[in-house]
């Protein structure tokens, strides 16, 4: 009985939380909050600060980063496909560390564009088309789950090394699976 409790008050303030943010994109056109997921490694790592602006469903390009929501939880992942389906605009997205494309997304859910990813400080380039180096990381990560892991590794040494906060250190653990959209 208490678990379902806690599971309802957790539940309760998670989708608070998430009408809070959607609200804030929408009124005043941006938001910014911290990377969770290891889905977009190598281009977002837990702890990242994105900035996500508003975006119109035209606006949104192949190749860029953006924020949905899906099944009661914001995601946020890279255009593969954008096309019409009747008079509607429908995505695929797909993390770069994921073998697999999300379900297919109502241009409804397309919440907005991330513009600017802040790692350690630093301003790290979101580009929607990425150099052939780039490029081949990507699929390298997607494809192997040790290389992955290995850069998750290094990613939480030098946040240690960097004093990153401790929610770095608990978002940032090897050997967790790939988060994917279910």
């Amino acid at each position: 009985m208490w678990n379902r409790l806690r599971s309802a008050d957790f539940q309760s303030k998670q989708e608070a939380r998430l009408d809070l943010a959607a609200e804030v994109l929408h009124r005043f056109g941006e938001v910014r909050f911290v990377a969770q997921g290891s889905s977009m490694i190598p281009s977002i790592y837990p702890g990242d600060l994105l900035t996500v602006r508003s975006e119109s469903i035209a606006g949104a390009r192949c190749g860029e980063i953006v924020l949905f929501l899906l099944g009661g939880r914001f995601f946020v992942h890279r255009v593969i496909r954008k096309w019409p389906d009747r008079n509607r605009t429908v995505f695929a997205t797909r993390g770069d560390a994921l073998a697999h494309e999300d379900p297919s997304i109502d241009g409804t859910q397309l919440l907005g564009r991330v513009t600017a990813i802040l790692r350690h400080g630093k301003t790290v380039k979101c580009a929607a088309h990425l150099n052939p180096w780039n490029r081949f990381l990507r699929w390298t990560v997607r494809n192997s789950e040790t290389l992955a892991r290995t850069l998750l590794a290094a990613h939480l040494l030098r946040c240690r090394i960097l004093g990153g906060s401790s929610f770095q250190e608990s978002a940032v653990t090897p050997g967790k699976e790939m988060q994917e959209c279910v």
